[in-house]
Order: C-alpha cells, then sequence, then structure tokens
C-alpha cells in the first residue's frame, strides 16, 4: 500500500511523529491524516494494554465523516515495536536520505527532524538500549 500525500492541509509527518511519541507513554488512541487530493487516508492507532491496533481507511474526499464512506485497507494488532518502529524507522529513512533543504522542499514546509529526533532517543531508549 502506498500513499501519494500532499503537505496541505495537515502536516503528516508532524502528525505521525507526534502520535508515535504519544502511543510510546500514554494508552490513547491517536489519527494521522494523510490528504491525497481528493483522496484522505487515515492512520488510526488503538492501544489496549501492550498491543496496538492500526487500521488504515481510505476515503474518496474530504466529506468523509459527513458520508462515513471509507473502506477499511488494513487491520493489524502487534506490539509498539511491531506496529510503531516501522513508521519510525521510514521516518529516520527519510532524514538519512535527504538534506534538511531538500525534505523541507519538498514537503513545502519544515519537515519535523528534531521532533523525530526527540522520538529516537525515547525509542532507543526503550527499545535500543542494552540494560547495565
Amino acid at each position: 500500500m502506498s500513499i501519494i500525500a500532499s503537505y496541505t492541509p495537515s502536516d503528516s509527518f508532524l502528525d505521525l511523529t507526534n502520535a508515535l511519541h504519544r502511543l510510546l507513554y500514554y494508552p490513547i488512541e491517536a489519527t494521522v491524516v494523510w490528504h491525497e487530493e481528493p483522496a484522505e487516508t487515515e492512520l488510526r492507532f488503538s492501544p489496549s494494554g501492550e498491543l496496538i491496533r492500526l487500521e488504515v481507511y481510505m476515503f474518496r474526499d474530504r466529506r468523509r465523516r459527513i458520508a462515513r464512506s471509507g473502506e477499511k485497507k488494513v487491520e493489524i494488532t502487534g506490539s509498539y515495536e511491531e506496529i510503531c518502529v516501522p513508521f519510525w524507522r521510514a521516518l529516520r529513512s527519510l532524514q538519512g536520505r535527504f538534506s534538511a533543504t531538500e525534505l523541507d522542499a519538498r514537503w513545502h514546509r519544515s519537515f519535523p527532524w528534531k521532533d523525530i529526533d526527540r522520538l529516537t532517543s525515547a525509542i532507543e531508549r526503550n527499545f535500543f538500549q542494552s540494560p547495565d
């Protein structure tokens, strides 16, 4: 599945980064919308205990809430490491492949470098540091 997203009206990279960060610490739902003009794709993260359910809905246009016309494309449940860490890795991959100037130009807004760096520190503390 691929999404060709627009930079407007929301900052989906920042929204995704913030959702991944919140889900690491708080058991609250998070939704990230990717605007594809006119279609929209919505990622819904729902934590339950140690697991997170990810549902991906596609909508034909912005009237999605009125028409309730979304089609569920994916539903998967797993640990934070299984569901959220791959999104973080994709964000880090973008950081590694492009300069700040290139990412800002491609996304037409500031790429959330500092937010991703904070998320990286949190994920590394929680998953990738060896115990002393």
